[in-house]
């Protein structure tokens, strides 16, 4: 026989209360209702929440891809301008090392030369400076039959096929002699190399000099170096070299 639950009402009696399998059955019967009663399109997501939700991770996926290769562009542009700037830096410390041991001096051989008092010669070739003169920043090797100083030069190469310039730098330790000196680019992003020279009276500067007529270093040399970056951005660096032999 099936039980009953009861329960105590007060201290004047009972009473009976409904059978167990009424209760679960009712339960069941009103879970059932309430599930038929909600919304089907609240079991899950629909076309436009799905659609939404994509959208909104395709602006952020490309907020963030742009800002990605924002920072990595910034970077390079970056790590490139201060390689550029570093190489000027290079090409102005060679340039001034032997601008301000330029020295006047003579032949050390005993072969003639056509102007034996040229030890400083600028000329202008087209919009572009040379320069060659004597210096004694040559660094002479043990036991070598070399002097301490040698015939520097300066001037521009053209890069085939570009409008850019290899700067030379040549260097020739047996002055007088018909040995070849050594050459060699100390920068292929130049686009314009310029000298001036201050004269003896230090009023005005000048675009050629030669010393056979002068007779005299110039008492300084300012130098215009335009070099282009990988962005092709021409960049003008400006020094002022004193020659400390000229004063």
């Amino acid at each position: 026989m099936k039980s009953h639950w009861r329960c105590l009402i007060s201290n004047r009696g009972s009473l009976n209360t409904l059978p167990l399998d009424f209760v679960v059955s009712s339960s069941t019967s009103s879970l059932q209702a309430q599930s038929n009663d909600r919304d089907p399109r609240s079991l899950g997501f629909t076309l436009i929440e799905f659609l939404l939700a994509v959208f909104i991770g395709a602006i952020v996926l490309t907020v963030l891809y742009a800002s990605f290769f924002q920072i990595i562009n910034a970077k390079d542009s970056a790590e490139n301008e201060l390689e550029l700037y570093h190489e000027a830096r290079v090409v102005h410390s060679k340039i001034t090392e032997d601008l301000v041991m330029a020295f006047p001096m003579g032949k050390i051989y005993s072969v003639k030369v056509s102007s034996p008092s040229s030890f400083f010669v600028g000329e202008v070739e087209g919009k572009n400076s040379s320069v060659a003169f004597t210096s004694l920043s040559h660094k002479r090797g043990i036991n070598s039959p070399d002097s301490d100083q040698a015939v520097i030069s300066y001037f521009l190469e053209p890069i085939p096929e570009s409008s850019l310039f290899f700067l030379m730098r040549g260097e020739n330790p047996r002055i007088g002699s018909t040995s070849v000196a050594i050459q060699y680019p100390l920068s292929e992003s130049v686009v314009g190399f310029n000298l001036t020279y201050l004269s003896g009276d230090g009023e005005e500067f000048v675009d050629v000099w030669d010393s056979s007529q002068t007779n005299s270093l110039p008492k300084a040399v300012e130098v215009t170096l335009t070099m282009r970056s990988r962005r092709g951005e021409d960049v003008v660096f400006n020094s002022l070299i004193l020659i400390p032999s000229a004063n």
